[in-house]
């Protein structure tokens, strides 16, 4: 059976073509294999993607039965999986410009400085000019060495002082390319070759595989006669003949077989029986009817379209100023970028003398001793400087040994949020935040320590 990731059959012409977008949801939607070292995609038979496609251009709500399923896409996927195989050969589009196709080496011959690790080119030609063959130009090269491993050079450098190449005239296309395929020179650049499906026909008995090789116990090796067998491209056959011949009793007992690997705990891609969510009656709804399959995959293509288009919306705002708030973004990953309003507002906290200004918080003090009032960190840095613990024990004198120092707090908004952005500068809104003013629910930055607010008689942060 022909097994493959969706990009491939995809790429071969078995899955039907997706626009980048589509094809990604999808790949993502249908999830991985392996363990946390090492993931891959699943691999889909040609039944699996034709009832993959059906079913995705069919809808989020639409069912079928296997009966129902029945068209010629999955007819052919049966014979596809049944003798047809996965085949590299050279790529059928690619040409060559036909211009100034010659070819030859070239030979190069070097005088080489180890002092400077400078090359100056002594001599080019073609190959049999001067020199048969790379022994003759390496035997050059030794004596242009030799000469300079007295001035401090090695042995080992014979290579530096010569080179061959191959020569294969000038192409006519721009940067080797055809103007309209984009494809490689064949000659100038190289040769490429693409994916296929076919199948080995022997050329007298009409004997079809799917395969050259043959396994045995211990080794695989080509057939005895495979030089009688030719190899036949799908594409290139008339399928409206070639499916004479199916039998519709076999393509459903095929469909069914695909249709138990797409219903598994890891690969859950298909629905018949399932239970839904319904945020209106705040119940879960038993659905689907046995026998009739929908796409199992809707939830999770639905929230990368979701994602796609604020991932869309967080580029085009990011760096956006607006009524003292900025439109910050972080990427997480190619597809996924998510973004946020900042502002800052400032606080009041208390150093150490000891330490540099910027040392509060941690340690000496705790992270939520930060307050939104200058006067209120002024009456707990007084609290602290002439309380007994900070008094000098020599002379019963207090030491000032904290001080009030104002730093920048970063308050955020969610993106969702461009109603508040709009109506309430970063300062306005914190304050209004921790008064109580704006409701809960959009209050993503605040956190209220009752028990500071006890001690200290201010609300703190």
């Amino acid at each position: 059976m022909l097994e493959q990731t969706y990009n491939t059959m995809m790429n071969i012409g078995l899955a039907k073509p997706r626009d980048q977008q589509t094809k990604l949801m999808i790949n993502e939607a249908m999830g991985n294999k392996g363990n946390r070292w090492r993931t891959e995609r699943f691999p889909v038979s040609a039944m699996q993607t034709a009832i993959l496609d059906l079913l995705y251009d069919a809808g989020k709500d639409r069912t079928y039965s296997p009966k129902q399923m029945l068209n010629t896409s999955t007819r052919l996927a049966y014979l596809v999986d049944k003798c047809w195989g996965i085949h590299h050969i050279h790529n059928r589009k690619q040409t060559s410009c036909g211009h100034d196709e010659v070819e030859y080496e070239i030979y190069k011959l070097y005088d080489f400085d180890p002092k400077t690790n400078e090359r100056t080119t002594v001599y080019e030609g073609k190959k049999g000019e001067k020199y048969a063959d790379l022994t003759e130009l390496s035997e050059a090269a030794v004596k242009l060495r030799d000469a300079h491993v007295a001035l401090g050079g090695s042995e080992r450098w014979e290579h530096r002082y010569y080179n061959d190449s191959t020569y294969k005239g000038q192409c006519a296309w721009d940067n080797k390319r055809h103007p309209e395929t984009d494809l490689p020179c064949k000659h100038h650049q190289s040769a490429i070759s693409e994916t296929v499906i076919g199948q080995y026909k022997h050329r007298e008995t009409g004997n079809t595989l799917q395969s050259l090789m043959r396994d045995t116990y211990y080794h695989r090796r080509i057939i005895d006669d495979a030089d009688s067998y030719d190899l036949v491209i799908w594409d290139e056959q008339d399928h409206a003949e070639i499916l004479k011949g199916v039998d519709d009793s076999d393509v459903l007992d095929a469909m069914k077989y695909a249709i138990r690997q797409m219903k598994t705990e890891s690969r859950p891609w298909l629905q018949s029986n399932y239970e839904e969510y319904n945020r209106e009656t705040k119940q879960h709804e038993y659905k689907g009817k046995r026998g009739h399959y929908r796409l199992g995959l809707w939830w999770s293509i639905e929230r990368q379209q979701k994602q796609a288009i604020e991932t869309a919306e967080s580029i085009a705002l990011d760096g956006t100023e607006l009524n003292g708030w900025t439109y910050t973004t972080t990427t997480y990953s190619k597809n996924r970028t998510e973004g946020r309003w900042q502002g800052t507002v400032p606080v009041y906290g208390i150093s150490p003398n000891a330490k540099p200004k910027d040392a509060i918080a941690v340690g000496w003090t705790t992270e939520t001793m930060l307050w939104r009032y200058k006067q209120q960190a002024e009456d707990v840095c007084k609290l602290l400087n002439t309380g007994r613990l900070s008094r000098d024990y020599m002379n019963g004198e207090p030491k000032e040994q904290c001080s009030v120092v104002e730093i920048e707090k970063t308050v955020e908004l969610q993106h969702t949020h461009i109603d508040l952005v709009k109506q309430y500068t970063p300062s306005q809104y914190y304050f209004m935040c921790h008064e109580g003013d704006i409701p809960a629910e959009q209050n993503h930055i605040c956190y209220h320590e009752t028990s500071l607010e006890e001690l200290f008689g201010g609300k703190a942060l």
